[in-house]
């Protein structure tokens, strides 16, 4: 069987590549090995988000890593829109993507995902990249805009796949939120939108959401 990675006359092709996106308050290495078998077949990327005040009523200003700023909680369908900090951590995840084709790695084959705001920040950033990606995941995220969200997509993703997954009881993420994120997706993407709302009445993933990750990984990076 051969590797992922095929040498021609000496030249190793790097292995496709995943930038996965940590939630508020974690780290990168508390994703690390989450995909399993996949880390062999693909490079995974897990930065980790500066440590920056969070004014939501419970975080009050405390300081933790965080991708933006967060004003509601749980997160509600009254977030505002354009957060703090967004525009800035989009334009440097933006600068990773860059990184990893520099490395060799085409966009084509690279999936930007993340978890909850990691999850958020994938959506946008990826949806407002030049080139285009293999795909772009979000578990328990939701939208950093909305209804001033199509502007900001760019042709060369328009017909990128999403998935976007949510728990239809997420206590921290409001149901209310994601659905009418999914809908934003649906009416943007079409058929190339993938909307999960599952039965959980938790924030973290269900194996099933786990799974149709890693399945949507494998079939973008054609592992």
């Amino acid at each position: 069987e051969r590797s992922s990675a095929s040498s021609n006359k000496g030249f190793t092709m790097p292995k496709p590549a995943v930038l996965w996106l940590h939630g508020l308050g974690d780290t990168g290495d508390g994703w690390k090995g989450a995909f399993g078998p996949l880390t062999s077949k693909a490079t995974f990327h897990h930065p980790t988000a500066p440590i920056q005040p969070v004014t939501s009523p419970v975080h009050q200003g405390e300081c933790m890593t965080s991708w933006f700023d967060i004003k509601t909680w749980p997160i509600s369908i009254n977030e505002p829109e354009g957060p703090d900090g967004i525009s800035e951590t989009v334009g440097k995840i933006h600068e990773k993507l860059e990184a990893i084709e520099a490395s060799g790695t085409e966009s084509t084959r690279i999936v930007l995902g993340g978890f909850s705001q990691g999850g958020t920040v994938a959506i946008l950033a990826g949806l407002s990249y030049p080139r285009k990606l293999a795909g772009i995941i979000s578990i328990s995220g939701w939208g950093a805009y909305r209804q001033s969200l199509p502007p900001k997509v760019l042709e060369a993703n328009k017909a990128t796949p999403v998935l976007f997954s949510c728990g239809k009881g997420d206590p921290i993420v409001t149901f209310p939120l994601t659905h009418q994120t999914g809908e934003v997706l649906q009416s943007i993407m079409g058929d190339n939108a993938s909307i999960m709302h599952v039965e959980r009445p938790c924030h973290p993933p269900e194996s099933t959401e786990m799974m149709a990750a890693a399945k949507f990984i494998q079939a973008q990076l054609n592992l």
